[in-house]
């Protein structure tokens, strides 16, 4: 698609949340006390998000993203793995599925097809079977609310429907103040390096908006977390190499100690003439919260791609990557 219809895409954010909210409510499982999502790049957004969102709804069960080509070794036969890999064709994700069924692990595949969708159905394994034809990285609605759907259904998380129709309800209500926010965003990045700071606890959300300009606006860009930041990436700004500028990410539930350490970060790094926004993050929800945070981001990353003349959607130097990756044996 062209630049303006992907921007306009990712602009339709609530209406795709409002399309995939019913997938996966077909699909549970039972005897599950762990989950571990595998998954790579915009696949693995899911996962980190996920992690997010059981913090408050179930602070007991253990959220693992695993990137990389065999899942951790405490899966075992009572752990559910998410293997998501939007293509279906993702090397890692595939090599992890067959890591998995070596642990006995349950398996539910979250595709648009390709190997991934074939090895499942040949294992015989639950499938979640998403729109094709999208960027990975623009599927996120669709690759993260089937685990909500799933996990619901097999008992581990409470009922998300009236959060998922809060939170799509929020966005559209908020869309023209959301794309206002995000202009102004990236007229004040360009030209600067993205650093996005958020708590611990939503790092996820953090990590998510640095891939989106690195991929979209096709930049360098960094994220790290309260308080880790404050012991050692803080000395950085002491002596500059590089034209940032700073994000820093507040949910509103954050806790008092970590607001203190934004208002102080902020002081230290505006006294070295370092330009910074802080974004507080607010809804009834945590999830309303999690997908708005995530979405002002997005925004805020093709705008900067639209303003430097940068097409946001094709990843060539990924692609050629891979390319140069496949003539080499995978043993």
């Amino acid at each position: 698609m062209s630049a303006d219809s992907f921007i306009a895409f990712v602009e339709r954010f609530p209406e795709h949340l409002a399309d995939a909210r019913r997938l996966g409510a077909d699909v549970r499982v039972s005897g599950v006390d762990k989950v571990v999502v595998a998954g790579i790049g915009g696949s693995a957004i899911s996962g980190d998000l996920l992690k997010i969102y059981c913090s408050e709804k179930a602070p007991s069960l253990h959220v693992h993203v695993s990137r990389g080509y065999d899942v951790p070794a405490f899966v075992d036969s009572r752990t559910l793995v998410f293997a998501i890999s939007y293509s279906g064709n993702t090397e890692e994700t595939l090599s992890a599925v067959k890591s998995a069924m070596r642990k006995g692990a349950k398996i539910v595949a979250v595709t648009s097809g390709g190997k991934l969708k074939l090895q499942a159905e040949q294992l015989n394994k639950a499938i979640v079977e998403v729109p094709e034809g999208i960027q990975p990285r623009a599927a996120v609605p669709y690759l993260f609310l089937p685990l909500l759907n799933v996990m619901h259904n097999s008992g581990l998380i409470p009922d998300p429907s009236s959060e998922i129709s809060a939170a799509v309800d929020a966005l559209k209500a908020s869309s023209s103040s959301y794309r206002e926010r995000a202009r102004s965003l990236a007229d004040k990045m360009a030209g600067r390096v993205p650093i996005i700071y958020s708590s611990d606890r939503m790092a996820g959300v953090a990590y998510r908006w640095k891939s989106e300009f690195n991929e979209n606006a096709k930049v360098h860009a960094f994220s790290n977390v309260f308080p880790e930041l404050n012991h050692n990436e803080l000395v950085g700004y002491s002596k500059l190499n590089a034209n940032y500028y700073v994000v820093m990410l507040e949910d509103e539930a954050d806790s008092r100690r970590v607001k203190e350490r934004i208002k102080l970060t902020k002081e230290i790094i505006g006294k070295r003439d370092v330009p910074s926004t802080q974004i507080v993050v607010k809804g009834d929800y945590l999830l309303t919260r999690i997908l708005s945070a995530v979405h002002i981001g997005d925004l805020a990353s093709v705008y900067l791609a639209k303003l430097t003349g940068v097409d946001p959607e094709p990843v060539a130097i990924i692609e050629d990557f891979k390319k140069q990756l496949g003539r080499v044996p995978f043993v």
